[in-house]
């Protein structure tokens, strides 16, 4: 028989798509890495034969997801790339360990790889979290990001560099031999580097048709760096699955990301940008000079408004983008999800959807609800985030994890 446990005496919220949604009173039967059944009030089982936890009213959802994910960057990164590059492999693999560890302990239980600085942090530690050697959530797993000669990041060393459609379909299926899922393109400047501005436009549609074409016989799918409109617009209309950024919106991009409403995805990081203008990377050498020159403060207030206007459009967001610097430090993931309601507008609970239920078919994998036959992946915490969504941001409020049905990490302080 297979491992049965009942979560109960707790508050349900399934993430079933309804914006106001409120957690209620439930029961969660797990039967081995499934939800067997939800149900309001209490469901009888026997408790010889199926382990009762009794959460005393805290609340359960969906583990959380992030679609923007670099583990290559440690605890104590300072956006000093060439230098994580350089680590001794071992070292910093160890660094990979405790970022796997600090995503699973904050509640996210899914991540999308969006490039590695050593060409198999993804996929090393993805192995070793399946074989249930280091504690992580599911990765999704990208490997070295991909730039066009001459545009941002083929000068650094760090990304493959490909010149034509023929060279980007060769390095999309070499990345796919090696099992990445998640494969990242540059396809647009970032103005945080002056000789690269965001509204740059790297690689054409030709290139990008080719990549997803050759990417869908593995069963991946490609992501990309595109902040400006043409960027976003040829991404959408060639078939890239995640949009990230998506800073600068026209009607052209808005058309084209209507066009493809059920199968592409935006994936802003907006918590990047507003810690970015507000100061927050100021005590680590990003000056205010450099950020009024990066032209953030516009690209900050228009990524914003394209956020309202996605909303009103029905297109899906997902939450994610970029933590790991100082000033988006890892553990502060779900401060994006904050960000959608203060700025954007979402309420709490279609922020959470952000990590949850969209996040799920954005993978390709049942998870993201609590519904019967779907993942038991899990999130207890104390108080109610559809009331208050920072709940999700504070250690001390969170009680457990479940993964494939089995508790993955529980708060020491909680349960001594």
């Amino acid at each position: 028989m297979a491992d049965r446990t009942l979560l109960t005496n707790a508050r349900l919220l399934t993430c079933s798509g309804a914006p106001d949604e409120r957690p209620f009173d439930g029961d969660v039967l797990i039967e081995g890495t499934r939800i067997a059944a939800v149900s309001p009030g209490r469901i009888d089982v026997d408790p010889a034969a199926v382990r009762v936890v009794d959460l005393g009213g805290a609340t359960v959802l969906p583990g959380l997801g992030d679609a923007h994910t670099h583990i290559s960057w440690p605890l104590d990164f300072v956006f000093d790339h060439a230098g994580i590059a350089a680590t001794p492999p071992g070292k910093h693999l160890l660094d990979v360990a405790a970022v796997t560890r600090t995503f699973l302990e904050s509640g996210y239980t899914l991540i999308i790889g969006a490039g590695v600085t050593q060409d198999y942090d993804d996929l090393y530690a993805k192995d070793a979290i399946d074989r249930g050697l280091l504690t992580g959530p599911r990765i999704v797993p990208s490997g070295a990001m991909i730039a066009e000669e001459g545009g941002l990041g083929a000068e650094g060393g760090l990304m493959r560099v490909v010149r034509d459609a023929a060279s980007l379909r060769a390095e999309v299926a070499r990345q796919c031999d090696q099992g990445v899922r998640a494969l990242k393109l540059f396809i647009s400047g970032d103005g945080v580097l002056p000789a690269y501005p965001s509204d740059d436009v790297y690689m054409n549609d030709e290139m990008l048709t080719a990549a997803v074409a050759e990417a869908d016989k593995y069963g991946a799918f490609l992501t990309t760096h595109a902040r400006g409109s043409a960027s976003v617009a040829m991404a959408a209309r060639t078939g890239v699955r995640i949009i990230h950024h998506a800073c600068f919106l026209d009607d052209e991009a808005l058309t084209a990301l209507e066009a493809r409403r059920d199968d592409v995805w935006v994936c802003p990081g907006l918590h990047y940008l507003y810690a970015m203008v507000r100061g927050h990377a100021e005590p680590w050498g990003i000056t205010s000079e450099q950020i009024e020159e990066s032209g953030y403060h516009e690209e900050f207030r228009s990524q914003v408004d394209g956020l309202r206007k996605l909303k009103a459009a029905g297109i899906r967001i997902l939450a994610g983008g970029d933590f790991g610097h100082q000033w988006t430090r890892h553990g502060t993931y779900a401060a994006e999800l904050q960000r959608y309601v203060e700025l954007v507008d979402l309420t709490p609970v279609e922020a959470i959807h952000t990590a949850t239920r969209n996040m799920g078919p954005a993978a390709g994998l049942p998870v993201g609800e609590i519904r019967p036959g779907y993942l038991a992946d899990l999130f207890v915490v104390d108080g109610d985030p559809t009331a208050d969504v920072t709940v999700l941001q504070q250690p001390a409020l969170r009680r457990a994890v479940l993964k494939d049905g089995a508790f993955a990490y529980v708060n020491p302080s909680l349960y001594p």
